[in-house]
């Protein structure tokens, strides 16, 4: 985001009389309502009862859009509401996630489970710092995001034609996988 605000959109913040730091702070805003909001919407409605795998590829898939949007968005509002957007699909696509984790895993492991599960996703998020730098430093900020986005949306949308995703939350059809990979 530093590097978005100082490059892409600066020749719109200093038009509007914005000094870096404000531009910066108004688009971390927006983005921290974003998550604020989806969170909220999910705690109300509780999330799906069924088909939960596609709410969370749908949710997965229009953050990507909206993060291809955030690096392409000429101005700082536009740049805000597409960040607005990505941090409104996260607790979507988390809450959705973890109830299917909690439907499959069973109660005794899931201490264990979940703990690995936190462990890899919180040590890839480095990883997506670093590529994120190393793409802006090559290229463009905006492209890079945009690029990282681009696959965000591609992987989760080819999941929903990957009918082992989809059959997830269906029990018999996950424990007879399973009870094959031991056999």
């Amino acid at each position: 985001m530093p590097l978005l605000v100082k490059v892409n959109l600066a020749a719109d913040w200093a038009a509007r009389g914005m000094t870096y730091e404000t531009a910066l702070a108004t688009l971390n805003t927006m983005m921290a309502a974003g998550g604020l909001a989806g969170g909220v919407l999910v705690s109300i409605w509780g999330g799906a009862r069924r088909r939960r795998v596609v709410v969370l590829l749908l949710t997965m898939a229009l953050g990507g859009v909206a993060q291809v949007g955030l690096g392409f968005m000429p101005g700082l509002y536009l740049a805000g509401a597409a960040a607005f957007l990505i941090s409104f699909c996260g607790p979507m696509s988390n809450a959705h996630s973890q109830a299917i984790w909690q439907g499959q895993v069973p109660r005794e492991a899931q201490g264990r489970v979940f703990a690995v599960r936190r462990v890899m996703a919180q040590g890839l998020h480095p990883l997506g710092q670093v590529l994120a730098g190393w793409l802006a430093a090559r290229l463009d900020p905006g492209v890079g995001l945009a690029l990282l986005g681009g696959v965000i949306t591609l992987v989760s949308g080819a999941q929903l034609l990957n009918q082992q995703v989809m059959r997830v939350e269906d029990r018999a059809y996950v424990e007879g996988l399973a009870s094959r990979a031991e056999a």
